[in-house]
């Protein structure tokens, strides 16, 4: 071997041998003692990351290869109908990003596909439809205009309309109108002249309960009874885009500031969530875990859950009496899925889930701060021994000990110097 060979080897070791050491000291454990563990022990405090739910990953894809999924997906409906057998590859429900989000894969696809109708081929490289079904006509998915009923539009105070207000009526009569009606303290921002359609809208300060009061607001004004009208989807916009900025700019920060008092911690029954978003997702969660006719377990949580959701349906307790059971099923109203209550006798009654969670948004059942005991203050000072005199009575004895006998009143005060640092008595200058 040359010899500059050699003396590059041993620069290497040189240089390797300390790091060696550095980096066992940073691991906290000597270098032997981390050979014969063989990092076993830091092996076994890794969290590992929690297989997906068999039931999720097979509504899943049961859903991708659906009628209600393939008449609008345009990719998945080309890729089956691409094959002569009607086979869609693995490795596109693998990518897709429910599947990612759930970590699932290929071994984890096959073994949820056990208790399904979708079949898979030789070598599980590919699933398709059961009895290899022909494919839904494939259409242009729906737009999804904004829900009229969104919840939260006017949580920085509503906007609302009047529509055929009567000839030779000013905003200034519709104003005095609103504002005589509304709760004390409560003032409307902006009120809009009134336009050649005979509509004037108004933007009002939110208050509490302040949707279902204008729902309700009807206003008489020049020998018309007008009935207020809450705006939405795009009347709101345009009817927002016509104030002047700095009301739209209030607007947002009082609906800022109502988000945040909202983000609290709720409880349904047994059960508590951070908001009320989690308890929706949850409440998605066990629609979608579930096959068609699977009863929940009157012992379960998820049964609580649902109950106990139920109990704020509009409809009142009266809809729940007589229930003693619930399972999951296909909607009689389209292709989505809900819940049905079992009733005594075996009658079976579907409910909305949806109506449920908005009436708990409206009114969320917010988690209580525990109250404090009466009397129980942190930080006071642990009781004295039985017997043992008052802090105020104390302080008196010890004065009474500190205070000089008549006879040596008599004699001269020492000097600062002859007492050194002795501490004078209480109440002493």
């Amino acid at each position: 071997m040359a010899e500059s060979e050699k003396v590059e080897e041993k620069a290497q070791e040189k240089t390797e041998e300390p790091k060696t050491e550095e980096k066992a000291k940073a691991d906290g454990a000597p270098a032997e003692k981390r050979k014969e563990s063989g990092g076993a022990e830091a092996d076994s405090k890794r969290l590992k990351p929690t297989p997906p739910d068999p039931a999720v990953v097979r509504k899943q894809v049961e859903y991708y290869l659906s009628d209600e999924n393939l008449k609008y997906d345009k990719f998945f409906h080309d890729k089956i109908s691409g094959n002569a057998d009607g086979w869609l590859d693995m490795s596109f429900i693998l990518s897709c990003n429910k599947m990612k989000s759930m970590r699932a894969g290929k071994e984890d696809v096959v073994a949820a596909l056990k208790e399904s109708k979708i079949e898979l081929n030789e070598g599980n490289a590919a699933v398709r439809r059961p009895g290899n079904a022909p494919l839904p006509k494939l259409e242009s998915r729906p737009s999804h205009p904004q829900k009229k009923n969104s919840i939260h539009a006017h949580d920085g105070g509503v906007v609302a309309m009047f529509r055929g207000i009567p000839e030779e009526q000013q905003w200034t009569q519709v104003k005095a109108a609103v504002q005589e009606k509304l709760p004390a303290k409560v003032n409307l921002w902006h009120v809009s002249q009134v336009s050649d359609k005979n509509e004037c809208a108004l933007a009002c300060a939110p208050f509490d309960g302040d949707v279902p009061f204008f729902e309700g607001l009807t206003i008489e004004l020049g020998g018309a009874s007008l009935k207020c009208e809450i705006c939405f989807a795009d009347v709101l916009q345009k009817a927002l885009k016509d104030m002047p900025k700095h009301i739209r700019d209030k607007r947002e920060r009082e609906s800022r500031k109502r988000q945040k008092e909202r983000n609290r911690p709720i409880k349904l029954g047994t059960c508590q969530f951070n908001n009320v978003a989690m308890l929706r997702g949850r409440v998605k969660e066990i629609l979608n875990s579930r096959s068609d006719g699977e009863q929940l377990k009157p012992d379960g949580s998820d049964f609580k859950l649902i109950k106990s959701l139920l109990e704020f349906h509009p409809s009142g307790p009266g809809k729940s009496e007589g229930l003693v059971g619930i399972k999951v099923g296909k909607s009689h109203q389209g292709d989505s899925r809900c819940f049905y209550m079992i009733k005594e006798g075996g009658k079976e009654e579907d409910f909305s889930a949806k109506k449920c969670l908005d009436a708990v948004e409206q009114k969320p059942p917010y988690v209580q701060p525990e109250e404090k005991p009466a009397g129980d203050k942190r930080g006071q000072a642990k009781a004295a021994p039985k017997g043992a005199a008052k802090p105020e009575e104390a302080k008196a004895d010890k004065k009474e000990e500190e205070k000089p006998a008549p006879a040596e009143q008599e004699k001269p005060a020492e000097s600062a110097a002859d007492k050194g640092s002795e501490a004078k008595p209480d109440g002493e200058s």
